[in-house]
């Protein structure tokens, strides 16, 4: 199969600095295709050294492993050498205390994608007209949902759904979600930061200005939408979509829902109050 890359990445109109970034490879590192998707915090420069360690260290640990093929372990060895670089590098500076970063990824080698994230930059599947979250999302009332303290309906708009329970670089260690993904032929898989959802761009939406055979200018038209709505955050895209031959027996985006339910391991993480807010 065929793999098609494009990423882009803006500002936003209220944001000084761009503290997102991105990377797709295609041929490098083992795999046929690599993306990655960072969107830092921490502040101005902070969050985008955050960002822009977490994408350069992921990178070159994959690189560099000597290994080959779309193995969650290969991502899950990568994702915990980039979380002590990010942590490393918070505690050279005062002023960098705390920074961290979003960490989502795939990597593609023929019909296999492995998949791994840390924080609340989504990752989605479409597929026959259909989507689904192939990405977990780490934000405090997603959490509160998985444990079943809040009701899903509530986390959509809770005051605290960009306050996160995992991050890259904040903690000495981290807990990683990880999965594994059959594609098919038409296959698309789009990244982005919460940047596109901030602006009150939906995912049916967003698919809307991407399904065409034009990625890059489907890139620039959500952006574009991003920043006509407002864009009060920085906007990251990035798709990788599968061309081939069709298979017979396509599987159906609900059976991969119900899969990454049963996937989700409980972790033991640093014991956490609800943050303060603003």
């Amino acid at each position: 199969m065929k793999i098609r890359l494009a990423s882009g990445t803006d500002p936003g109109l209220q944001r000084q600095e761009n503290e997102d970034s991105v990377l797709v490879w295609k041929d490098k590192a083992g795999v046929e295709a690599l993306v990655v998707v960072c969107d830092g915090m921490g502040g101005h420069a902070a969050g985008r050294l955050a960002s822009s360690i977490a994408v350069d260290t992921f990178s070159s640990a994959l690189a560099e492993d000597g290994g080959k093929g779309a193995d969650p372990e290969r991502l899950k060895q990568a994702t915990i050498r980039t979380n002590t670089a990010v942590h490393l590098a918070s505690l050279e500076n005062p002023e960098w205390a705390g920074m961290g970063s979003t960490l989502t990824v795939v990597a593609i080698q023929g019909e296999r994608m492995a998949l791994v994230n840390v924080g609340d930059s989504p990752a989605y599947l479409f597929r026959d007209g259909d989507w689904a979250l192939i990405s977990q999302d780490h934000s405090w009332p997603a959490e509160q949902v998985r444990l079943g303290v809040i009701k899903p309906a509530d986390a959509k708009d809770h005051p605290m759904k960009h306050r996160l329970t995992r991050a890259i670089g904040v903690w000495e260690q981290i807990a990683s979600f990880t999965d594994v993904i059959e594609l098919e032929s038409g296959d698309t898989v789009v990244f982005c930061s919460d940047g596109v959802e901030t602006a009150g761009v939906s995912v049916e939406e967003m698919w809307g200005m991407l399904e065409g055979k034009d990625l890059e200018g489907g890139i620039r038209r959500v952006i574009a939408r991003c920043r006509d709505l407002g864009a009060p955050d920085n906007v990251t895209v990035a798709v990788a979509r599968v061309e081939g031959a069709d298979r017979g027996d396509r599987m159906r985006l609900d059976r991969i829902s119900r899969t990454q339910l049963l996937s989700i391991k409980t972790v033991t993480m640093p014991k956490l109050k609800a943050p303060d807010e603003d």
